[in-house]
């Protein structure tokens, strides 16, 4: 794994900033306080997330910001991979958001628990313990010196435990508590299985018992099953008997219920003969009675149409004369207003000359004679038009009396046509009443016939209450033989489940036996053989860890602090021991620089041993060292560049204040901090 490229975005100082890594050694240099750390957490924090307590979103989010996020741009053996982790505001406090990784051109979104999944399978890191991977990181790629230290002065249990863990091999403690377990859980089978056969012996003896009584069974029912057969077909034979009486009985019945039906039948036929020779006699009153009255024949539409016409001739004089009238009034209005006018005429408006009365008494005196003629006219018109109007009038009264006549005329029609139905009605009823007499003799006939019929099944009753007896009797020979031969089959039956199920049994209780077989075996080897096996290989595992370790660690603590008389060893437990002279000595006694470096030789020990131990993990490549060098002195700080050209590291981060480191990496990122805000310096 080798970081490529960081890229911040409201990040703790930081607003926006993308920081490129090359290859090789590189110095993050600065001022203290301006951002470099940061930059170390941003990693982590792209590749694991937040972490409870160490790596929050509250101590990574610049304050004041809603949102902000990383991408960390990483080539993992030559496929570059680019991991993106966002953070935003919420009620709840600062959380996680969907982020993303992108690969081989395609980005995918995730969330927070599917990005941490995925590093790991691109870091090819343990699954074993998801929430223990982040340790394995720091204690190979990246720790501070500080954290460092406090790991060394720390509970020597906690620390073992951890480095079991970092160098895989917490597996074969994992593996052997599991075997233990697994032997356990052998143990309680065994004696599970021991239960289970304890009666083995008792239900072979019980199935032999089982066997025994099916064959008596099997006896007792060869003897039955022939006698049940024989008392099956005497009984069937009285049934039979009794089923032939029965359709007797059954016939006669049905002859009970139709002579039943003709003495109904015949009731209801003289009943029905009666009332028709009553319907007769009223139909004959009633013909008597109207055939006396006659139809006058006259044609009462013609004569109303006759009328009709009349009146529409007169009605057409009538309208002749208002017409008349009218214009007579009229001119009678024209007359007079002409006399009105000459009367107030004083100048002729067409000369303009004066009208002299005689001229005006000439004209009056011609209107006046006009009207004496319109009057004498309009008299004789008005004269006319009430003659007609009365002539109206008498024709109308004799058109109503056409219409009663009518009237008349039609009721006669009607009761006529009433005589014509009662002689048909007549005729209808004399049908009915010949039919209704031959009815009735068909009907005593038959009464005649199955009366007949009856006589002769008069004693099938007698004989079925005969038969019935003798059919009790078979049938209860018949039933106690089937009720012993279905006791017998029931037994059986139940004999055979038993057997089936004791056989069963035995054959659950022989597998089981071999199982308790096999059980014993494994867990004899389990606890003979492999657990201490597991032990062995442990025990192997750590101790050359351990001599590599401590190999190690004595090497780059010579390379730090030229002194013979100082050396540094591990004890069992991983604990760094300071031999000075002969002596051991605590670790407090050291000066700071001799802290720092034993600190440094044990973190840098620590990424050997892990990564020879671990070749499948992609973190081998880096390295990233937090202020190194804190409390060394220009002679220390000298032996840094040969540790750097020691190192076979990929790349090589490193954070440092200190000036002089830069004339041994490969590269310098600056970083200064101005208004609050990181940024690198150019």
């Amino acid at each position: 794994m080798i970081v490529k490229r960081v890229v911040l975005d409201n990040i703790r100082s930081y607003v926006h900033e993308q920081i490129d890594f090359p290859a090789g050694s590189i110095l993050l240099s600065g001022n203290i306080g301006s951002g470099k750390s940061t930059i170390l957490m941003a990693i982590e924090f792209a590749l694991f997330g937040l972490k409870r307590g160490e790596l929050t979103g509250a101590g990574l989010l610049r304050n004041g910001a809603d949102k902000g996020s990383v991408e960390v741009c990483l080539d993992l053996e030559g496929n570059e991979v680019t991991i993106g982790r966002a953070l935003k505001r919420a009620s709840s406090g600062i959380v996680q958001d969907a982020g993303f990784i992108e690969s081989k051109g395609e980005r995918k979104p995730l969330t927070a628990v599917e990005i941490k999944q995925k590093v790991l399978e691109y870091l090819n890191y343990p699954k074993e313990a998801l929430t223990k991977n982040e340790m394995l990181f720091r204690y190979t790629v990246y720790v501070s010196q500080e954290e460092m230290k406090q790991i060394l002065l720390g509970d020597k249990e906690q620390r073992l435990n951890a480095l079991r863990y970092v160098f895989g091999i917490d597996k074969y403690k994992r593996v052997k508590e599991n075997a233990k377990i697994v032997a356990s859980k052998a143990g309680e089978k065994k004696k599970e299985f021991l239960g289970f056969i304890s009666d083995l012996d008792a239900k072979k003896a019980s199935e032999k018992s089982k066997s025994i009584e099916l064959e008596t069974i099997g006896k007792e029912l060869e003897i039955i099953l022939p006698k049940a057969d024989e008392l099956k077909i005497a009984a069937d034979k009285r049934k039979a008997d009794i089923l032939e009486l029965e359709q007797q009985i059954s016939k006669a019945n049905e002859l009970k219920k139709e002579l039943a039906v003709c003495e109904q039948k015949a009731r209801l036929y003289e009943i029905q003969k009666a009332n028709e020779d009553k319907e007769l006699k009223r139909i004959d009153e009633k013909i008597r009675l109207s055939s006396s009255e006659q139809v006058s024949g006259r044609d009462f539409a013609k004569e109303l149409w006759e009328k009709r016409s009349l009146i529409k001739e007169i009605e057409a004089k009538i309208s002749a004369a208002s017409g008349k009238i009218y214009e007579l009034n009229a001119g009678k209005r024209a007359c007079e207003e002409l006399k009105r006018k000459i009367r107030m005429l004083d100048k002729c408006p067409t000369c303009m000359q004066e009208v002299k009365t005689e001229h005006k008494q000439s004209i009056t005196s011609e209107e006046d004679r006009k009207l004496a003629e319109i009057e004498k006219e309009f008299l004789l018109h008005s004269n006319e038009e009430d003659s007609l109007r009365q002539a109206v009038n008498k024709i109308n009264l004799e058109i109503e009396k056409i219409w009663d006549e009518e009237k008349k005329e039609v009721m006669l029609k009607a009761r006529l046509r009433e005589l014509e139905d009662s002689v048909k009605q007549k005729d209808a009823v004399i049908e009915r009443r010949k039919k209704a007499e031959d009815e009735l003799k068909n009907a005593l006939e038959k009464k005649e016939q199955i009366t007949a019929g009856l006589a002769f099944f008069a004693d099938a009753e007698k004989k079925h209450i005969e038969a019935r007896k003798l059919y009790d009797s078979a049938a209860l020979l018949h039933r106690e033989a089937e009720l012993k031969k279905a006791q017998l089959e029931t037994r059986k039956e139940m004999s055979l489940r038993a057997l089936n199920e004791i056989s069963a049994e035995i054959k659950k209780k022989e597998d089981a036996k071999k199982i308790l077989e096999k059980i014993s075996l494994l867990k004899q080897w389990l606890e003979y053989y492999f657990m201490p096996m597991m032990d062995d290989m442990e025990k192997s595992v750590m101790a050359k860890a351990h001599t590599d370790f401590s190999s190690l660690l004595s090497k780059w603590f010579s390379m730090l602090v030229d002194n013979e008389a100082i050396n540094v060893r591990l004890d069992p437990e991983f604990t760094p021991m300071i031999e000075q002279n002969g002596y051991e000595i605590d670790y407090g006694f050291l000066s700071g620089g001799e802290k720092t470096a034993a600190a440094l030789a044990y973190r840098l020990a620590l990424n050997q041993v892990v990564n020879n131990l671990m070749s499948e993990i992609r973190t081998k490549d880096i390295i990233i060292l937090d202020e190194p060098t804190d409390g060394f002195s220009e002679e220390q700080l000298e032996k840094m560049k040969f540790v750097l050209d020691e190192l076979s590291i990929g790349q090589i981060i490193i954070v440092s204040h200190e000036q002089k480191i830069e004339s041994f990496v490969d590269n310098v990122i600056r970083f200064e901090k101005a208004g609050h805000v990181s940024k690198i310096s150019m």
